[in-house]
């Protein structure tokens, strides 16, 4: 049942309403002038509201307005009591926001069925209001399980994809730095092999929580394939990022894969770093090139390092943007 405050100067009209009301189940509450039905809306927060025209402090017609204007209850329901004949003043009270009115005097009869029927349709309204919001919540549930990784919970290839566009974007607008990091896991087939792949799963998903603990907010972190990561760090240079690779190699260092599991060998990293300024970078293929080419470089180093590369180093140079 609902809760419902009557906001009436007449101690023997708000009387019979309130019994007829509670009669049925309703908790209702009861107001002798406009200024406290005011404060008890906003207090206790009724879900219907039954008003006399005529109050002694202020008019129902400003009270109506009143509730309208206001956002927190701008949607509960007000039912107008209003003079038999006073035709002028019901359509200024339905103007100004008004559900419905009921003329005096009335039926215990007609009262109950208006007040249940302004009921329902408050139902209905709730219930369309939690099934759209359950759609929208599936609408972003379904749009993040698009652009996201299953296993790490990372973005996927695509939607990094996405954000590099607009990063190389933003730097031919704005000449703003940015730079490309690809992340290796090395040697991760033999964790495979040696304890399998939901062991190599378990990994992969430590792996990329630690790269997410080393970029910040603004930075994207991706499951390229496999056991490949790849981020794209805005507004920094490729100098500024091998600072952050350092401490990616760093912490996967101090990654003990025996937590997972006793027969696990030890995880390092590489890395490759490509990012601008770099005066003959012109495309975003030669940036991930780039990148791929300076994770080349760190497996033949030994791996468990970071290196860079620039375009020069991968014979793409070309004139122009």
């Amino acid at each position: 049942m609902a809760k419902i405050l009557i906001i009436d100067d007449s101690t023997f009209e708000a009387d019979h309403v309130k019994g007829i009301l509670e009669a049925v189940g309703h908790n209702v509450i009861w107001a002798e002038t406009g200024g406290r039905g005011i404060k008890l809306m906003t207090t206790e927060k009724p879900e219907l509201v039954i008003l006399d025209l005529i109050l002694p402090d202020i008019s129902g017609i400003e009270i109506c307005r009143w509730i309208r204007q206001d956002m927190r209850m701008k949607h509960v329901p007000l039912v107008m009591l209003t003079a038999k004949g006073n035709i002028e003043e019901r359509v200024e009270g339905l103007e100004q926001g008004a559900t419905d009115y009921i003329a005096k005097p009335f039926s215990d009869a007609e009262l109950k069925a208006r007040i249940a029927a302004i009921l329902r349709e408050v139902m209905l309204r709730d219930q369309l209001k939690n099934k759209n919001m359950e759609y929208e919540d599936l609408l972003k549930k379904l749009e993040r399980m698009s652009v996201t990784d299953p296993l790490t919970g990372l973005y996927n290839r695509r939607h990094f994809e996405d954000i590099l566009v607009a990063e190389f974007e933003r730097y031919k607008r704005y000449n703003v730095p940015f730079s490309c990091m690809v992340i290796d896991v090395d040697l991760f087939k033999e964790v495979n092999d040696t304890c399998g792949h939901d062991v190599g799963d378990m990994v992969l998903k430590r792996v990329a929580d630690m790269i997410s603990k080393e970029v910040r907010g603004v930075d994207t972190v991706a499951r390229y394939g496999g056991d490949e990561f790849i981020a794209v760090l805005a507004q920094l240079s490729r100098e500024d990022t091998e600072k952050v690779a350092a401490r990616m190699v760093a912490a996967a260092r101090q990654f003990d894969c025996h937590e997972i599991d006793d027969r696990c060998p030890q995880v390092t990293v590489s890395i490759g770093i490509a990012g601008i300024p770099d005066p003959d970078l012109k495309t975003i293929d030669q940036m991930v090139k780039c990148a791929d080419h300076a994770l080349y470089k760190a497996k033949r180093s030994g791996r468990d390092c970071y290196k860079t590369a620039v375009v020069k180093e991968i014979g793409e140079i070309v004139t122009g943007h």
